[in-house]
């Protein structure tokens, strides 16, 4: 008991947080890896633990984790230094999984992002990881969703490609759960149902979904519940639809949810702890052939060999090349414009699809419990919980490329609109917190009608773009849930058709576990409850704080709350009397705390207060007004952080503004267009 003691007062005392001082880095300093006492103490608990006594470890406070990334310098300097295996262009979820991929495999691994990490596409999807419930609907329908028993038994058909995507997307779902436990949950969603022959219909979609997924599903089974359950569930649901016909009940189906642009911080930094070299904000400004010069083509049309990229850095301006034996293009819906360095011939493959979502208040759905149904015209509408919110979306529109998509008023409109049809409370467009659109990365297959993008199929794909065994490859497609088994297939071609990379291991991320997550089972057998009570009992924390630090950054969380511990004067609200350490909020109505930014700018890479408010802490994607109204404080703490001048940090604070108000916010001048049979009530003023 007596290390024990030691350890509960190394975490709660003043001087324990202290302590901590010496492993944090002040302004300007090169970052280091932070080894507290509590890592020492960690030794101690874990001698005691191999000599019998066993009990203590999961009766002690916390271990806090000792591994902290290089920063973003040293990488830099690495990348303008060093050969490498592999060189991945892009650093959204498909580029980061390849890196995270071939570092583990043994791979030297560069990675370079044009943006901050996961700030596109990535950033922006429904937060699910799922298998893919319209999937499994074209596989035995042509159309959706039917309106009749007649309907359904004309447009049956059966596809089995569809199939086998469900199939493949719902193993990586399983997957990808376990593997970061801290940032995933199996989340129920109702598909409320109003006609009698929906039930047994129902009832095989749901049964169907989990026989494919297996025993090994990660998530409980679906179930039919009455139209009594089904009102106790959610609430809001209506009780009876527009055309009329009464709520007889439900089918609650399961799906993983995540934090999807933290998740893609998680990756980048489990591809650095396995030895890749990271940088983001490095835009690639043409490829090099494979004796280190500018690639100019061999003019057949092959593409050539490819020997690395010239890359500037945006933050800098500097320019210099990155060699690598072979390059993997991971830009998503950019990825032609790489290809086309490549071989400037190629066909366009992307195809564009806009998905926009809303963000609304946490009234419009239950807190447990979210809601999915088909829309009028096939797709498949969410309203989820998350994050203390409800988010709704998405669309699926035809638009163009962008760096910046926004959200249109027609999509927001048709997105509220498809709500209203399922809840008793209209909801309103000055309901609309935030509002955001995502570009999805579609591959264009041959005979899809031009414009028709619910025809694309999203399943990936990998191509090389020539002969050479250093040609470049390029992976393209999919989605979110499915990132690790994309990045397989990448660097299983590379290794396939690059003898440079013969030593390369098999795959191995099927695995391991994200950085955040319990590795060692030290966290009494990896219940992440116990992270929790740690910091709200322990600690000090406020609750919801102490849910979203854990949910949002795993084991980490230690780090930034000793962190924040030992600069009590700017991240704590009081004087930590008693060793109890109150985290000074960012925002009064959610648990974002100072801290937050802080470790951003000094263990996450993060450059920008966008990279902060839209990666990082995820607020401008839930109040883009609450957002709006920290900004100047997230300028405060990131001028102290990085050295800003007065003029430099204005400069930011405007390029955030003009991000936060062009990109983030909705109009809430129109009201939506209802329903027939659903009233909307007035506008208040605003």
């Amino acid at each position: 008991m007596f290390r024990t003691a030691l350890l509960l007062s190394a975490l709660c005392s003043p001087r324990g947080g202290e302590s901590l001082a010496r492993g944090v880095r002040p302004p300007g300093a090169a970052m280091r890896p932070a080894r507290a006492p509590l890592a020492r103490a960690r030794v101690d608990l874990l001698a005691a633990r191999d000599a019998g006594d066993d009990g203590e470890l999961c009766a002690a406070t916390l271990p806090t984790p000792s591994w902290q990334p290089p920063a973003r310098e040293q990488m830099l300097e690495r990348l303008e230094r060093d050969e490498f295996d592999v060189l991945v262009i892009g650093g959204g979820a498909t580029g980061a999984g390849v890196a995270m991929d071939a570092a583990t495999r043994g791979l030297r691994v560069a990675l370079i992002e044009r943006g901050d990490y996961s700030s596109g596409t990535s950033s922006r999807s429904t937060k699910l990881i799922h298998g893919g419930l319209r999937y499994l609907a074209q596989a035995f329908q042509s159309k959706i969703p039917p309106r009749s028993i007649l309907d359904l038994i004309i447009h049956l058909r059966f596809e089995p490609d569809y199939l086998r995507i469900v199939a493949a997307d719902l193993a990586e779902r399983a997957w990808m759960i376990q593997s970061a436990p801290f940032m995933t949950r199996a989340l129920p969603m109702m598909v409320p149902l109003y006609r009698w022959w929906e039930v047994p219909l129902f009832w095989i979609v749901g049964t169907l979904y989990d026989l494919i997924a297996g025993a090994g599903r990660g998530v409980p089974p679906s179930r039919i519940v009455t139209v009594e359950e089904a009102r106790f569930q959610v609430p809001l649901l209506r009780p009876e639809d527009p055309d009329g016909n009464r709520l007889v009940g439900g089918l609650v189906i399961y799906d993983g949810q995540q934090n999807d642009a933290r998740m893609g911080l998680h990756i980048v930094l489990t591809a650095i702890q396995a030895g890749a070299s990271c940088a983001n904000y490095v835009q690639v400004e043409g490829l090099l052939d494979a004796s280190g010069v500018p690639f100019a083509g061999d003019g057949s049309g092959d593409g050539g060999a490819i020997g690395g990229a010239r890359v500037r850095d945006r933050r800098t301006g500097k320019t210099f090349h990155v060699r690598a034996k072979q390059v993997v293009n991971a830009c998503g819906v950019f990825s032609d414009a790489v290809r086309q360095m490549a071989q400037p011939t190629a066909e366009p493959m992307m195809v564009p699809s806009y998905g926009t979502h809303v963000i609304l208040p946490d009234y419009a759905t239950s807190a447990q419990m979210g809601m999915v149904w088909f829309t009028k015209d096939g797709r498949v509408l969410y309203l989820l919980p998350w994050e203390g919110s409800a988010v709704a979306g998405t669309t699926d529109a035809p638009g163009e490329i962008s760096f910046e998509p926004r959200s249109s008023d027609g999509e927001v409109d048709f997105i509220l609109g498809e709500c209203n049809r399922v809840v008793r409370e209209p909801l309103r467009r000055d309901a609309v917190r935030s509002a955001w659109a995502g570009i999805r990365p579609l591959v264009r297959k041959p005979g899809a009608a031009a414009g028709d993008t619910k025809a694309l199929s999203r399943d990936h794909v990998v191509e090389r773009l020539g002969t050479a065994p250093d040609a470049l490859v390029t992976i393209a497609g999919g989605k979110w849930t499915t990132y690790r088994k994309m990045a397989e297939d990448a660097v299983d071609v590379c290794v396939a058709h690059n003898p440079a990379l013969s030593h390369a291991r098999p795959c191995g991320t099927l695995e391991r576990k994200l950085v955040g997550s319990d590795e060692t089972g030290e966290i009494c057998d990896g219940s992440f409850d116990r992270l929790i009570v740690t910091l709200r009992d322990d600690v000090g924390v406020e609750a919801d704080v102490a849910r979203h630090l854990k949910f949002n950054y795993g084991t980490r969380a230690l780090q930034l709350v000793e962190m924040a511990r030992a600069e009590p004067h700017r991240f704590c609200a009081d004087d930590r009397s008693g060793g109890r350490a109150r985290l000074r909020r960012l925002h009064a109505q959610f648990p974002h705390v100072d801290a937050e930014v802080a470790f951003a700018c000094r263990f996450e890479f993060a450059q920008t207060p966008s990279d902060v408010l839209a990666q990082r802490t995820r607020l401008c994607f839930l109040d883009a007004d609450a957002a709006l109204s920290v900004l100047p404080r997230v300028v405060e703490i990131m001028a102290e952080e990085k050295g800003w001048t007065e003029a430099h940090a204005a400069q930011e604070a405007e390029q955030a503004r003009v991000f936060l108000e062009a990109t983030m916010r909705a109009p809430r001048d129109t009201i939506p267009a209802a329903p027939a049979g659903v009233a909307v009530p007035q506008a208040a003023a605003v």
